[in-house]
């Protein structure tokens, strides 16, 4: 897979880890070191929903009781 690949199975847009270093084009290995220590977006993007959905139904019985 190339990074432009990975990146896109994390949810980031193509390019997210092209950065410049030292004036010359990243190298791929940083972009995959750096990709292989993130998270996929999508996935915490749902984690997050779900957290708050289970806070917001604790909330709604507390103020029931």
């Amino acid at each position: 897979m190339t990074p432009v690949e990975v990146e896109r199975c994390f949810g980031f847009r193509d390019g997210y880890t092209h950065v410049p270093y030292r004036g010359k084009p990243a190298a791929d290995g940083p972009r995959y070191k750096a990709l292989g220590n993130s998270m996929a977006v999508p996935v915490m993007a749902w984690i997050g929903q779900r957290i708050q959905m289970v806070e917001d139904l604790t909330k709604e019985q507390q103020e029931a009781a």
